[in-house]
């Protein structure tokens, strides 16, 4: 009984750590500010995106050709400007990232 009872813990919990990755996608591009969005040369863009974060514009996620506003500036902050892959709740054009990693 007490066999059971540990394995069925052990299977539940197993479950749970995978049902919590369901709905959260890997994004992969880069973050940029709103103003430029993708416009700079990528020589460039790590010293743009600062600039005008800075300045006042908002950081965004660059995925191809679509744009994603950041709900949470914060983890975007020192990711300006670089190749990332994203984690996070997409809700229509807007993102909540929950994991940024910088691709190289």
């Amino acid at each position: 009984m007490k066999k059971n009872l540990l394995l069925l813990v052990m299977v539940l919990s197993i479950c749970t750590a995978f049902a919590s990755k369901i709905g959260e996608p890997v994004l992969k591009g880069f973050i940029d500010d709103a103003s430029c969005a993708g416009t700079c040369a990528e020589k460039t863009r790590v010293a743009c995106a600062n600039r005008c974060f800075k300045g006042g514009s908002p950081a965004v996620l660059v995925v191809d050709k679509k744009v994603y506003k950041i709900s949470n500036q914060k983890e975007a902050e020192k990711f300006l400007g670089k190749n990332v892959e994203v984690e996070g709740k997409i809700t229509e054009d807007s993102i909540e990232i929950t994991k940024v990693t910088e691709v190289k």
